[in-house]
């Protein structure tokens, strides 16, 4: 379910600089949904956008002076624990809930094909 992610549609409001967007969109697609936690290697970012381990460090660090509404994008405890404030109050503001079923997860998709019916056709 990683290749599935929802936006915050906030973050185009703000300035913020293009690398920084893109790990913070890769973190996002990383979310666990499942168990509402974050995902984040740092080691796993670097590789996948080529760059060495301070720039990570050095964005992460920018993303989380970055907040809206008053909840920073990323907390990070010495880059050892992370934590995305803004991207769990945004899935709880659009009532996602934690679907551990999967009776969940087809109301999920059910839910999806029903918003885009017609879209793609």
């Amino acid at each position: 379910m990683r290749q599935f992610y929802v936006s915050d549609p906030a973050l185009f409001d703000i300035k913020i600089d293009p690398f920084d967007f893109k790990l913070y969109e890769y973190f996002c697609r990383n979310y666990d949904l499942k168990r509402l936690n974050p995902y984040v290697r740092m080691i796993d970012a670097a590789d996948k956008f080529k760059v060495p381990l301070p720039k990570i460090k050095e964005s992460l660090d920018r993303l989380s002076r970055i907040s809206i509404d008053f909840k920073p994008l990323i907390t990070h405890q010495d880059f050892k624990y992370f934590q995305m404030p803004r991207y769990k109050y945004f899935l709880e503001h659009i009532q996602f809930r934690k679907n551990y079923s999967a009776k969940g997860w087809k109301q999920t998709q059910k839910q999806v094909q029903t918003s885009l019916k017609g879209v793609y056709e």
